[in-house]
């Protein structure tokens, strides 16, 4: 399971020297798939009990490791399906040449190898590291397709998220200087004095003001990464300009390997100023990136731009979840991770699908999906439904179980906010996408050869989001509450 990283490294060097464009599809797919399979192979070793470790202890995977890892490699898996039929079409196009098409598919896996040794690392340096390596990959895919909007945006990107990140670095120092002080070692021979397993043990000793600082510089640093308002300034731009099934990667995972950062150092600095320091922090970034990225829903006209301002809404949500901690804040938290990372890429392959039968994704100038192309009509709808919380689906259940934290703690103003950010997210996809969706067929729009697997991914990502508003499968449900375990230490 620990190898998991290098097989999609193994994929890049293929798909580096295969000159065929379809064995480059298929050794990717391969790639990820075999990916998934070593996660899920995490996943039960840690649901019989275990926390497998490696190299001294350097990898390590308990509940919350392998959580991570599964919705990384599941997502990367339909990405790389979806990615077949997306570059297909553009191959067709003229839009991007043979050259175009290799370069994509060799960063891609590289990208997904980076986001999976996130949550295996123990070490927080190694961690900082591995999150880094996510930026300057993913920085050359926003930039994919060389015009002057996609360069800028890659530029914004990899400037304000190292920028971001360098405040990441200096909590991992501070962190770091907390932990050797709490031991009398302040050398850098203090065993463990970096890895997170050993830091939780002893985190109840460090100086509270020392972990303060560091977890604010932390919240500041990876919160940029992870899109939290007022430091999300970079996303919008990122989202809109790279290739689609990249926009999906992004916000499906990506953000999420940053919250994952986050949420270590939350556990730490919990158990060393109290679970108030830690809930206010993170409802202060939640609550706020909610608000913000809901007036700015309103006024988008490209529905990528929608899509992105979401992002931001959603991990308002995760964050705003994880602040007011107890069980079900923790578990309306954690779930939502998992619920985003189906939503979003659903109508991210969507708008992607769009934007090649109409060559735009302005939302006014796409309408009637349901009559010209039922399955892509049906598919749209049923993800702006999920997105905006609606029941029966997953996210409506996440949600509902924020409501539940919320309401057993007393936070009656920050539930009242909630639900007008809510309504106005919601009139604001309405009216963006609802036109797309209803009505009478905008002319103009063409007919694209569509790939049956990508076909399946979409119809999947609609099941999992029904279906896990329906029912909760007990394995998933025990290792979401095993994750709750890891990170509610300190609740």
């Amino acid at each position: 399971m620990f190898l998991a990283p290098v097989i999609p490294l193994l994929a890049a060097l293929a798909c580096l020297l295969i000159k065929d464009g379809k064995a480059r599809e298929y050794v990717t797919v391969a790639g990820t798939a075999a990916l998934s399979a070593s996660a899920l192979s995490a996943v039960a070793a840690v649901l019989a009990g275990g926390i497998p470790t490696a190299l001294g202890g350097i990898l390590r995977m308990d509940a919350l490791s392998s959580y991570m890892l599964m919705i990384i490699s599941l997502l990367s898996f339909v990405t790389a399906i979806y990615s077949v039929e997306y570059l297909r079409v553009e191959l067709a196009a003229s839009e991007i040449d043979e050259d175009a098409h290799r370069y994509y598919y060799i960063l891609f896996n590289v990208f997904v190898a980076t986001m999976a040794v996130v949550p295996m690392l123990d070490n927080l340096a190694l961690l900082w590291i591995a999150i880094e390596a996510t930026t300057l990959v993913s920085a050359l895919l926003v930039g994919f397709y060389r015009r002057k909007a996609s360069i800028e945006a890659a530029w914004k990107y990899i400037m304000l998220c190292t920028v971001g990140i360098t405040f990441a670095l200096l909590g991992t120092f501070m962190m770091y200087y907390a932990s050797t002080a709490a031991s009398g070692v302040l050398s850098g021979e203090a065993k463990g004095a970096l890895e997170w397993s050993v830091l939780n043990t002893m985190a109840s000793g460090m100086n509270p003001k020392t972990v303060k600082l560091a977890f604010i510089l932390i919240m500041v640093g990876y919160g940029t990464k992870a899109g939290l308002a007022p430091v999300h300034n970079w996303l919008p731009d990122a989202h809109s300009e790279a290739p689609t099934p990249i926009s999906a990667l992004l916000s499906g995972i990506l953000l999420n390997c940053a919250f994952y950062g986050i949420m270590r150092f939350a556990v730490l600095a919990g158990k060393s100023c109290g679970h108030e320091f830690v809930s206010q922090i993170m409802t202060i970034f939640g609550l706020g990136s909610i608000i913000i990225a809901s007036v700015f829903i309103l006024i988008q006209s490209n529905a990528k731009r929608l899509l992105a301002y979401s992002s931001i809404e959603h991990m308002g949500i995760i964050s705003l979840s994880f602040g007011i901690g107890g069980f079900f804040g923790l578990y309306a938290s954690l779930m939502h991770i998992m619920n985003h990372a189906m939503g979003k890429p659903l109508m991210f392959f969507v708008t992607g699908r769009i934007r090649n039968m109409h060559h735009t994704v302005e939302t006014g100038e796409v309408r009637g999906l349901m009559k010209s192309a039922p399955f892509l009509g049906v598919m749209g709808f049923v993800g702006l439904m999920a997105l905006t919380g609606m029941p029966p689906f997953s996210i409506f259940i996440s949600e509902f179980f924020m409501f539940r934290g919320l309401a057993d703690g007393g936070h009656w103003y920050i539930m009242a906010a909630f639900l007008g950010a809510s309504g106005i997210v919601f009139y604001g996809f309405l009216k963006g996408f609802g036109s797309m969706f209803l009505g009478a067929p905008s002319p103009g729009g063409k007919a694209v050869e569509t790939y049956l697997p990508a076909n399946a991914v979409l119809a999947a990502l609609c099941f999992g989001l029904l279906f896990l508003g329906l029912y909760m499968p007990g394995g998933l449900d025990r290792l979401i509450t095993m994750s709750v375990g890891v990170v509610g230490g300190q609740f």
